[in-house]
């Protein structure tokens, strides 16, 4: 049951309750977009102040009305490794919130633990043909997930994804590799148990586990575990290349970068079904710049600031800038920004504050006529993880491809 918070229809008050499409329960937005089928006459059931009335709307009339936000589920859980267990105190509020959600899985890709999902869920799920979820899975038995989500439905996994594959639900996998817990042999049987859901889970994505300097607890992936977990993994791809014809298993660019080794080829990733998961997002970086050719030159001087892990392929953005002899030497430095905020264990982009790009910028001798930031760096409204905002009128926030922060450059 859910209340309608706007509406300029057929003299529907705000705040009356929306029951039901045709018939159906509407439980929440999901339902309501699900059933409101534009092309079929549409009987809704409301209620106001007790007394419940039936509007009819006819095919190819638009329903105009806006619901309420629903309230979404929080986390169940609590893993030591949880990236917000790390977050210091006075950030955006939104950031503390630990949402395990299916409907924001389906939504926007966040990744769920399936801890407080019931069959009910489930099904509903099925109905509402909420396909594909992301699923953080990090081990398949049942003992050490119960010990690491510190949550004992944690065990149920195998038969949760069974359950939701069997109603039709795509999915996509997360591994995450915390040292001593959940690679080596661990990470072997659940790479091997997940395979075994195929083509129900469509891919298996595996990640570093994430520390800031507010946690101790953890510890980082050396250099010598993303070399082994390399290893292990790509023989899996390998396999599942050849028996599903998808690679299907795929490692995040920071395993690579860590191990000093090169960046596969866009080949390994397929259609990069994990991207926004940073696995695949270096290789296209790479991509972009070998295909750049005639650009114009670009006049002024520029400063590109990154995190420490991105700073090499900025580097090599600039060499191609000055291959193409659309910059002069000098024109365009690029600085990787040190993290104090969260610590230098975090070397991404998007978790600058926006107190260490201030630092960054103040102890520039140059004098640059655009300053260049990632483009994850800011939310919607312009703030940094701190909550912070910048004033300065030579700072752009760069787009997603590389042509368009050329275009910002000119």
């Amino acid at each position: 049951m859910v209340r309608i918070a706007y509406s300029r229809e057929k003299k529907i008050p705000n705040s009356t309750l929306l029951l039901s499409i045709n018939d159906q329960k509407i439980d929440d937005f999901l339902e309501y977009q699900f059933y409101n089928d534009i092309t079929n006459t549409r009987k809704i059931l409301i209620e106001n102040k007790g007394v419940k009335k039936e509007v009819v709307f006819e095919p190819d009339e638009k329903i105009a009305i806006e619901l309420e936000e629903p309230v979404y589920r929080q986390c169940e859980n609590d893993c030591d490794f949880c990236f917000i267990n790390g977050l210091p105190k006075g950030l955006r509020k939104k950031l503390y919130f630990r949402d395990d959600d299916y409907r924001l899985s389906f939504l926007i890709g966040n990744f769920l633990s399936l801890t407080n999902i019931s069959k009910h869920d489930i099904q509903r799920i099925g109905r509402l043909k909420l396909s594909p979820l992301y699923v953080s899975v990090h081990t398949t038995d049942p003992k050490l997930r119960r010990r690491i989500f510190k949550n004992d439905k944690a065990g149920l996994i195998m038969q949760h994804l069974s359950s939701l594959i069997d109603n039709n639900i795509n999915i996509h996998c997360q591994i995450v590799v915390i040292p001593g817990v959940t690679d080596g042999v661990n990470l072997f049987k659940t790479i091997t148990d997940l395979s075994t859901l195929y083509p129900g889970i469509s891919s298996i994505g595996v990640v570093p586990v994430g520390k800031t300097k507010h946690v101790n607890s953890i510890p980082m992936v050396s250099r010598k575990l993303a070399q082994k977990t390399i290893s292990l993994v790509e023989e899996f791809h390998k396999k599942f290349r050849k028996k599903y014809k998808t690679g299907m298993v795929y490692l995040a660019d920071e395993f690579y970068i860590k191990a000093g080794l090169p960046i596969p080829e866009a080949q390994y990733y397929g259609d990069f079904p994990q991207y926004e998961n940073g696995i695949g997002m270096a290789r296209k970086f790479i991509n972009e710049i070998k295909a750049l050719n005639n650009t114009k030159k670009i006049k002024g001087k520029f400063l590109i600031l990154t995190g420490r892990l991105a700073l090499p392929f900025l580097e090599q953005l600039k060499r191609r800038l000055e291959k193409l002899r659309c910059i002069e030497n000098g024109n365009i430095d690029v600085l990787a920004v040190d993290n104090l905020f969260f610590g230098n264990s975090v070397t991404v982009s998007g978790l600058i504050s926006g107190a260490d790009f201030v630092r960054t910028i103040s102890k520039c001798e140059k004098k640059y006529d655009r300053i260049i930031l990632p483009p994850t760096c800011v939310n919607d409204s312009g703030r940094f993880i701190d909550d912070k905002t910048i004033n300065d009128n030579r700072i752009i926030v760069s787009p997603h491809n590389i042509k368009e922060l050329i275009k910002c450059l000119q």
